[in-house]
């Protein structure tokens, strides 16, 4: 199945798009996606495997369950102080 993760700020910009459409097998969850990711774009793989992802905007474990249709979110983490 596809799934559409949605991507803000410099990473967005970075990559030139607002949404990485990937593909996964059934059952799928947020670490199939993260793997997807890093597949997709391998200069960012480390950042990909890691990355926090929200499902239907809430943050979501790695273990989590996406399904097709479900809003998918890039969770990039910021520092500040």
């Amino acid at each position: 199945m596809t799934i559409r993760v949605l991507i803000f700020g410099s990473l967005a910009r970075e990559l030139s798009c607002k949404e990485i459409a990937v593909d996964v097998a059934e059952p799928a969850t947020v670490r199939d996606v993260n793997q997807a990711l890093a597949a997709k774009h391998p200069s960012k793989a480390a950042f990909f495997q890691s990355a926090r992802l929200a499902v239907n905007h809430a943050f979501a474990a790695p273990s989590s369950p996406v399904q097709q249709g479900d809003e998918v979110a890039l969770i990039e983490l910021v520092g500040g102080g």
